[in-house]
């Protein structure tokens, strides 16, 4: 649980502070969109190789590995004074947030399978109630005493994840050869239509917390020093839905939930793309944080368990689906944000729920749950 909680405070104490890490850097929001992208394909490329690295070495053993490199990366990137510094951190934040978004959720989805009972979304609410806090607590932080201090904030959190992870997570039994593999699968069509659903979600994500402090900065400069409500507002919402979602899930199912899951982000896409007001986008996000609360912690839970003797596998597989949109989306972003406006670019995420939402409903038809364990 805490290093889902680090994963969150490195991810909020950046977004809170991205507005004066591009000033700092002289980055305009082209060059932001850029960046993104940069950042996105090297989270990809660490994730597919996910299933390689589950073949040799244990979740416990890539979480200690990850988490030091992780604390000097965000130092790094909040402290960038230049474009060089800039790419290069964020390039790097990319691939060490990937390496650890892999083993700690297959880490999480064998312990629900150890449990025998749905605990998978309480783990991820621990990232949304991270970057709720810290995403604020970075915006503040950073106008009063600069990004560096602000940095500070996530080494503690990652400095005690490490601790946590050294004492109480055990190193699991790793299996090789095509065991670990997707090879014994029926049909890799569940885990396709997954990805891409994941590569869309995440996609919407990121713009939602790497953006919005842009967003409500721009509409309202005065305001800079809480313009990390939007994050924080996002995340908070993220957080109530996802600390209930193992009971939604056990009450509703998966699939009926995402569904309407995605219905109230379009809506919540579509109001921020159409509204100039400060305080109505910080409600909007709250309600995209409600709306996609659920859609990547059960999609990734679901892939997982397509491939039990080696998850992290089937988070791979995803990984590299989900790649293409991931890393597309945020140059697009930057691209509309620049020639139209960032209210624009938002606006345009509602067609990507609109698109997840017929990816989800492919598939009650394609079986998905015939390789994975009953509950």
């Amino acid at each position: 649980m805490m290093v889902f909680a680090a994963f969150g405070a490195v991810v909020g104490c950046w977004a809170g502070a991205i507005p004066h890490v591009i000033a700092a850097a002289g980055i305009d929001s082209f060059d932001l969109g850029l960046g993104f992208t940069l950042n996105s394909l090297a989270g990809v490329s660490a994730m597919a190789l996910g299933g390689m690295i589950g073949r040799r070495f244990s979740y416990r053993s890539v979480m200690l590995a990850v988490l030091p490199i992780l604390a000097l990366n965000i130092i790094l990137l909040l402290a960038a004074d230049s474009p060089w510094l800039f790419f290069a951190s964020l390039a790097a934040f990319g691939a060490v947030l990937g390496f650890l978004d892999m083993a700690m959720n297959a880490e999480a989805s064998a312990i629900e399978h150890d449990l025998r009972r749905p605990i998978f979304t309480t783990f991820h609410g621990s990232v949304s109630i991270a970057v709720a806090l810290f995403a604020i607590a970075s915006s503040f932080v950073s106008t009063m005493a600069g990004t560096f201090a602000t940095s500070l904030l996530s080494v503690i959190v990652v400095g005690l994840a490490w601790l946590m992870v050294y004492v109480s997570v055990p190193a699991r039994v790793i299996t090789a050869g095509k065991a670990g593999g997707l090879s014994n699968l029926p049909s890799k069509l569940p885990l396709i239509i997954m990805g891409l659903a994941i590569g869309l979600a995440v996609a919407a994500e990121t713009s939602s917390l790497f953006w919005s402090a842009k967003l409500l900065n721009d509409q309202a400069p005065e305001l800079a020093a809480v313009a990390g409500l939007g994050a924080a507002f996002y995340g908070a919402c993220n957080a109530i839905v996802r600390f209930r979602g193992d009971r939604l899930r056990a009450r509703y199912g998966e699939i009926p939930l995402m569904l309407a899951s995605l219905a109230l982000a379009t809506a919540g896409f579509i109001v921020l793309g159409l509204s100039h007001s400060f305080a109505l986008n910080v409600i909007a996000f709250a309600g995209v944080g409600f709306g996609l609360a659920i859609l990547c912690p059960c999609l990734f839970n679901m892939a997982a368990a397509q491939v039990p003797a080696n998850r992290a596998a089937g988070l791979s597989f995803v990984a590299l689906i989900a790649g293409p949109p991931r890393i597309v989306a945020p140059w697009i972003f930057g691209w509309v944000a620049t020639s139209q406006s960032t209210s624009f670019a938002f606006g345009l995420c509602a067609v990507l729920m609109v698109v997840a939402f017929g990816l989800i409903i492919s598939l009650q038809s394609v079986h998905y749950g015939a390789r994975a364990e009953s509950a």
